[in-house]
C-alpha cells in the first residue's frame, strides 16, 4: 500500500542534502524530549507561516489587480497575457511554499506536545532507546 501523503521526515528528506536531512532527523528523534523542538523554534516556524501566508495573500492580490486591469484596457494582450502567466506562477508558488510551511508548522507542533506529555514513546530514555517518531 503507498501512502498518498508526505511525512515530516520525508519533507526533509525531500527538500534538504542528504546530510543536512539526516542531522536534523537525528536531531528531532534523538531522544523525545521537549529540548528536541522547543518553544522558540516552534514560534520561529509560526512567524515564517504568517510570512508566507502574507506572500501568498499579496501575490494572489496582484494576480487579480491584474486581471481586473486586463478587463478594462485590451491593448497590450501580448504583454498583458505574458504578465498575467507569471503572476499566476508566482502566487501559485507563493500559495505552495505557504503550505508547505503550515504543514511543517503543524508537524512541528505535534511533536512538541507529545514530547511534553507523558506520551512513554516520545519521553523515553534517549540513551536507551535511541529515539523514535512513534509509529
Amino acid at each position: 500500500m503507498t501512502r498518498t501523503y508526505e511525512t515530516l521526515w520525508d519533507r526533509f528528506l525531500n527538500r534538504l542534502p542528504t546530510s543536512a536531512a539526516n542531522d536534523a532527523i537525528r536531531t528531532l528523534k534523538r531522544g523525545g524530549t521537549f529540548k528536541d523542538v522547543d518553544f522558540f523554534t516552534l514560534k520561529e516556524a509560526e512567524q515564517r507561516v504568517d510570512d508566507y501566508r502574507y506572500n501568498a495573500k499579496q501575490a494572489i492580490v496582484a494576480y487579480k489587480a491584474w486581471k481586473l486591469k486586463k478587463a478594462v484596457r485590451g491593448l497590450f494582450g501580448v504583454f498583458d497575457d505574458r504578465e498575467g502567466t507569471h503572476l499566476r506562477a508566482h502566487a501559485r508558488a507563493m500559495t505552495s511554499i505557504y503550505l508547505d510551511a503550515r504543514r511543517d508548522h503543524a508537524d512541528l507542533t505535534h511533536l512538541l506536545m507529545r514530547s511534553v506529555s507523558n506520551d512513554a514513546a516520545a519521553n523515553g530514555n534517549p540513551s536507551k532507546e535511541g529515539g523514535s517518531d512513534g509509529r
